[in-house]
């Protein structure tokens, strides 16, 4: 196994429980790593600010040398409290997204930092909200997009209309932008060269190591660019298909049997 210098892990159902807490043993896996002489670093599909603020509820905001947020739009140094980089989508292409799914029956919203901009809510789009701490901002969205550049554009809508909203996306095809599926309510649109991948080359400038010494954790679509990226690229138990074909390794435990501190322990620490 390489030698790793930078451990870099997503959040949800990989470093998180079902609770959205980081477990004991996982905080004990991070201090490790830290005292191990190793760099370490969150990368989220969660606004940085979001995310550092979330660090510190965990008490792991001190071991975090670097944040990627937003699925690779923002990389963060929080120790020098620095943002390294910033990738948006210009305002003219925001609202031809707009446009092509105004009628498509899902939730069209935009972020910039930790805000969303949206013209309605409803349940659950309200929770997913809450969920991710980002608050819901109404808007005309047509003059809104009409001054603003934002960070990217969500389409959120129910699982069975998720395959309905990428035929849709296909009308887009052209464009300077990338689109991945993060979760199965969310259909993401960002800059055509953002992903946590890419971020991660980056990140490992900014902390002057190679990229083969780094490992990454993560367990679903947007996690591929990332696993696939990464030296050595590992896939959580309950890691989806796709990304358990481009790891390295699969945990032998879940997100919520604390699946990060055996494979660090196994594999770093024990070494």
């Amino acid at each position: 196994m390489n030698r790793i210098q930078f451990v870099i892990t997503d959040l949800d159902n990989t470093l998180l429980n079902n609770e959205k807490k980081v477990s004991l043993l996982n905080h004990q896996a991070i201090e490790d790593l830290k005292q191990s002489g190793i760099y370490f670093g969150l990368a989220s599909g969660r606004d940085y600010q979001s995310v550092f603020t979330l660090s510190k509820d965990w008490g792991i905001d001190a071991f975090l040398d670097i944040i990627i947020g937003g699925n690779g739009l923002q990389i963060f140094q929080p120790q020098k409290n620095q943002l390294i980089c910033q990738n948006k989508i210009s305002n003219t292409i925001a609202l031809k997204i707009y446009k092509t799914f105004k009628d498509s029956g899902g939730y069209y919203f935009a972020r910039n930092g930790a805000n969303r901009f949206q013209e309605s809510t409803d349940t659950d789009l309200h929770a997913d909200a809450i969920k991710y701490q980002e608050p819901e901002n109404i808007v005309d969205l047509q003059s809104y997009l009409s001054t603003h550049d934002v960070d990217k554009v969500s389409i959120f809508c129910q699982p069975n209309q998720m395959n309905h909203m990428k035929e849709i996306a296909k009308s887009l095809h052209g464009l300077p932008i990338s689109m991945m599926q993060s979760s199965s309510h969310l259909l993401e649109f960002m800059d055509k060269d953002t992903n946590k991948g890419s971020a991660l080359h980056i990140a490992c400038n900014q902390l002057g190591i190679s990229i083969e010494n780094t490992m990454a954790f993560g367990d679903t679509t947007n996690d591929y660019s990332l696993i696939k990226a990464a030296g050595i690229g590992v896939c959580m138990k309950n890691g989806t298909k796709d990304v358990k074909l481009v790891a390295d390794h699969i945990t032998q435990y879940t997100n919520n049997e604390d699946g990060f501190y055996h494979f660090i322990q196994k594999h770093i620490l024990s070494r």
